[in-house]
């Protein structure tokens, strides 16, 4: 492995640290918020609390910084994937700041996570800038392109109203929702990376123009929609059990992105038996942390060390 490549490692796991920690903060603001005020007036209080926004800060201002860097330098076929590394930080933290509990399934849903997104690491199926730029030039894969992008966009929607459906799952089946609209920001950051220097040069073609564009609309929209989902799903069921769910199709879909979408060579033998071994891994792990039913629909939530009766 060349510093390159090392560099690029370290940036995606400080940006999964940086994000998951963020996220933490935000589970606290949303802990620290009556349950009377979550049904009417729940992002106006939110947004005002000071952990949420330093929350905010941290995941999508510094971590997003160094998530950027990671893919201009591996890809996106391995960065969601050593972020994920964060986990560690969700599983100490989860138990110490907010409280959280973990059974023994859940503890070990965690470590399972993590050694399938070790794997994925070890897979080396990195994509760098000028390999997607060759890509983009090419009509067949911006075909591959819409339908990945509409296929995931589908999937979000029909788990969303489903997640509204559920008596008893609701949390849960909105986390793997919400795992979408992540996965489709972490996509389009990659042509972003690939085209920005140009187009912001004045050096860009029509082409590269509209795939900036295009990438920033999707890039800004997605996280919104996620950042919105992620607290209405943390106000149903835990941080530890939220984030590792969400986990799932984020880990999962750069496997399609890079034997799918830019239709690259096959790698090494080895390289697949990591892959397909570490995308096994993680969705067992989502199954485990999916088990629990969330609180609220069991009719009391669990604030902190509080519990408030309904």
């Amino acid at each position: 492995m060349d510093a390159h490549y090392l560099i690029g490692v370290a940036l995606a796991i400080l940006s999964g640290v940086l994000n998951q920690y963020g996220q933490l903060l935000q589970k606290k603001a949303v802990n620290e918020i009556p349950p009377e005020v979550r049904e009417q007036r729940f992002m106006r209080t939110l947004i005002r609390h000071p952990a949420w926004i330093t929350g905010m800060v941290l995941a999508i201002g510094f971590g997003s910084v160094a998530f950027m860097f990671a893919q201009g330098m591996i890809g996106p076929a391995l960065v969601p994937g050593l972020m994920a590394s964060g986990l560690i930080v969700l599983a100490i933290g989860s138990v110490k700041m907010n409280k959280e509990t973990l059974d023994k399934t859940e503890g070990l849903g965690i470590v399972i996570m993590i050694v399938g997104i070790i794997l994925l690491g070890m897979s080396e199926l990195g994509i760098n800038s000028e390999q997607v730029r060759v890509a983009l030039a090419d009509r067949a894969t911006w075909l591959r392109i819409t339908v990945f992008t509409l296929s995931l966009l589908f999937l979000w929607g029909v788990l969303h109203l489903l997640a509204f459906r559920s008596v008893k799952r609701k949390g849960i089946i909105l986390a793997v929702s919400n795992g979408f609209p992540f996965c489709l920001s972490n996509f389009w950051i990659s042509p972003l990376v690939a085209v920005i220097i140009i187009v912001l040069a004045g050096k860009g073609t029509i082409g590269q123009i509209i795939i900036f564009v295009l990438a920033c609309i999707l890039i800004v929209g997605t996280n919104i929609l996620g950042i919105w989902q992620t607290q209405e799903a943390f106000k149903y069921a835990q941080a530890s059990n939220i984030i590792p769910v969400q986990q799932v199709p984020v880990q999962t879909t750069p496997i399609i992105v890079y034997f799918y979408v830019f239709w690259l060579n096959p790698p090494k033998t080895i390289s697949i038996v990591y892959i397909l071994s570490g995308v096994f891994l993680i969705i067992l792990s989502g199954f485990l942390l999916g088990k629990r039913q969330s609180s609220p629909e069991t009719n009391d939530v669990h604030v902190g060390e509080v519990q408030w009766e309904r």
